[in-house]
C-alpha cells in the first residue's frame, strides 16, 4: 500500500510540473517574454555541462532519483516505526505476563505454604496429642508401680499373722501337737505369700523398665514436637510475608535445595514412626498396668481365700459341727450376694446388648450413605476400613455379650440351686452347734481382721475388664 501511495504521488507530482511548465510558457506569451530554452537536457547537467555559461557542481540527480530517495526515506521510516511498535508490543506483553506469572506463582506459593502449615498443625497436634497421652500414662503407670509397692509392704502382716500361728501351735503338747490340716493350711499361706512377694517385685522390676521406655518415647515427642512449634512459627512468619512488607532483602544463598533437607515422605514417617511407636509403648504399658492390676487382683483373691482356707480349717478342728455351721451360713450369703450380684450382671448384659443397637444402624447408615459416593470419590479410605471394622467389632460385641448372657443365666439357675441346698443344710445344722470357741481361733480372727486391709487394697486397685491371654495367666499362677 505505501508502494502504491509513493507511486501516485509521484505521478501525480509529474503531472503537476508540466502543467505548470505549459501554464507558464502561455503567461510569457501573453508578456511577450519567451523564457530561454536550454540545449542541454537534465542528464547532461548531472555530469557538470555548463549551461547558459555557468558552470554547475560535478553532481546532480535526476527528479526521479530525488523521489525515489524520497520514496525510500518514507518506507524505512515506516518500517522502523512498524518495528518499534511491534517491540513496544511485545514489551508490553511480556510484562503483563511476567507479571501475571509472577503473581500466579506468588500465589501458589501462599497456597503450598498454607497446605504445608496446614499439615504441621495436623502432625503437631497428633504428636502433641500422642505426648499428652504418653505423659497420662507414664503418671498412670507410675501409680500403677506405687500400688505395687505398697501390695508388696501389705503382704508383711499376713505373714506375720501365718508365722505366728503356726509359732502358737508349737506350744501344743502330747497327742494335740499332730501336723494336722490346719498346719498344712497354715504352711501353705506362708509359701503362698512368700510367692506373691516375689512375684510383686518381678511386676515393680518390669514396671521401672516400661517407664524407662515411655520416657525415652515422651523425650522424642517432646523433639519432635519443638522442631514443628519452630517450623509452624517460621512458615507462618513466611506465610504473612507480602510485596509491601518492610525490612526485606535478597538471600542468594538461601537460593538452594539444602542438602541436609529430607523429602516429605521421610518427614512424614519420621513423625509416624514417632505416634507409633508411642502408640506401641502404651499399648504396652497399658498391658504391664494391667497385669500388675491382674497380679494384685489374683494375689489378694489367692491370699484371702487361703486365708479363709486357713480359718475354716481352725473351725473344723475346734469344732466340726460349729465349722460347718458357720461355713454354711457364710456360702449361703456369699451365695445371696452372688445372686443379686448375677441378677446386676444379667440385666446388665442385657441393657448392654440392647445398647448396641443403635452404634450398629449408624455404622450401617454411614457404610450405606458412603456407597452413593460417585465415580472416583468411592475411595476405600480408612474411614471406609474403620466403618467395616466398627460393624465386625460391634457384632463380635454382641455375640461375646449373648454367650456371657446364657453363661449367666445357666449360673443364675445353679446359684438358685445352690442357694437353696445351703438353707436346707444350716436348718438341719441349727441345733447342733454347742460348742465354745478356743482361744487360738479368736486369736487368729483378731489378726486375720487386720491382714484383710491389705487385701482390700488390691481390690480396690482393680480397674479393668480385659481378659488376659493364657501365658500371662499361666506366669502369674
Amino acid at each position: 500500500h505505501l508502494l502504491r501511495w509513493v507511486s501516485f504521488k509521484l505521478s501525480y507530482y509529474n503531472e503537476y510540473k508540466s502543467y505548470l511548465r505549459e501554464g507558464g510558457q502561455m503567461t510569457s506569451q501573453t508578456l511577450k517574454y519567451t523564457i530561454p530554452s536550454t540545449k542541454y537536457s537534465p542528464e547532461d547537467t548531472r555530469y557538470g555541462i555548463p549551461q547558459n555559461g555557468v558552470n554547475l557542481p560535478a553532481t546532480r540527480y535526476t527528479t526521479n532519483e530525488w523521489n525515489s530517495s524520497n520514496a525510500t526515506q518514507y518506507l524505512n521510516s515506516s518500517t522502523e516505526r512498524t518495528a518499534s511498535e511491534n517491540l513496544r508490543d511485545d514489551a508490553e506483553r511480556l510484562r503483563c505476563e511476567t507479571a501475571e506469572k509472577t503473581r500466579r506463582t506468588q500465589n501458589d506459593i501462599n497456597k503450598k505454604l498454607q497446605d504445608r502449615i496446614d499439615i504441621i498443625t495436623y502432625w503437631k497436634t497428633e504428636v502433641d496429642r500422642q505426648l499428652q497421652k504418653t505423659q497420662q500414662e507414664i503418671a498412670n503407670l507410675q501409680k500403677s508401680k506405687k500400688q505395687l509397692e505398697q501390695a508388696h509392704v501389705s503382704t508383711q502382716l499376713p505373714h506375720e499373722v501365718a508365722t505366728t500361728c503356726l509359732k502358737h501351735r508349737e506350744g501344743r503338747i502330747s497327742i494335740d501337737l499332730v501336723h494336722d490340716d490346719v498346719e498344712v493350711q497354715l504352711l501353705k499361706e506362708v509359701e503362698l505369700i512368700e510367692h506373691i512377694q516375689a512375684l510383686l517385685h518381678q511386676r515393680i522390676l518390669e514396671t521401672d523398665s516400661q517407664l524407662r521406655d515411655l520416657n525415652k518415647c515422651k523425650y522424642n515427642l517432646e523433639d519432635d514436637l519443638r522442631d514443628k512449634n519452630i517450623s509452624y512459627d517460621l512458615d507462618s512468619r513466611c506465610a504473612d510475608l507480602h510485596n509491601g512488607s518492610l525490612g526485606m532483602t535478597l538471600h542468594n544463598d538461601s537460593v538452594m535445595i539444602d542438602p541436609r533437607s529430607v523429602t516429605p515422605v521421610k518427614y512424614e514417617a519420621f513423625s509416624h514412626d514417632n505416634i507409633t511407636n508411642a502408640e506401641k509403648q502404651r499399648a504396652t504399658t497399658i498391658r504391664q498396668r494391667e497385669l500388675n492390676e491382674h497380679t494384685m487382683h489374683t494375689t489378694s483373691n489367692d491370699l484371702h481365700k487361703q486365708n479363709e482356707i486357713v480359718n475354716e480349717s481352725f473351725r473344723i478342728r475346734i469344732n466340726e459341727m460349729i465349722a460347718a455351721k458357720a461355713k454354711l451360713e457364710e456360702n449361703l450369703n456369699q451365695t445371696i450376694l452372688e445372686i443379686a450380684s448375677m441378677a446386676e450382671n444379667i440385666a446388665a448384659l442385657k441393657e448392654a446388648i440392647r445398647l448396641k443397637d443403635r452404634p450398629m444402624k449408624v455404622a450401617h447408615m454411614r457404610l450405606n450413605t458412603r456407597s452413593y459416593r460417585p465415580n472416583i470419590e468411592l475411595v476405600r479410605d480408612p474411614v471406609q476400613y474403620g466403618l467395616v471394622e466398627e460393624v465386625a467389632q460391634i457384632t463380635d460385641s454382641i455375640d461375646a455379650l449373648k454367650a456371657k448372657l446364657d453363661d449367666s443365666v445357666k449360673r443364675m439357675a445353679e446359684l438358685e440351686k445352690n442357694k437353696k441346698a445351703l438353707e436346707e443344710d444350716i436348718a438341719v445344722k441349727t441345733n447342733s452347734l454347742n460348742i465354745d470357741q478356743s482361744q487360738c481361733l479368736r486369736l487368729r480372727k483378731s489378726l486375720v481382721w487386720r491382714s484383710l486391709r491389705p487385701a482390700k487394697m488390691f481390690g480396690a486397685m482393680t480397674v479393668t475388664s480385659r481378659t488376659l491371654p493364657p501365658s500371662e495367666i499361666e506366669d502369674i499362677n
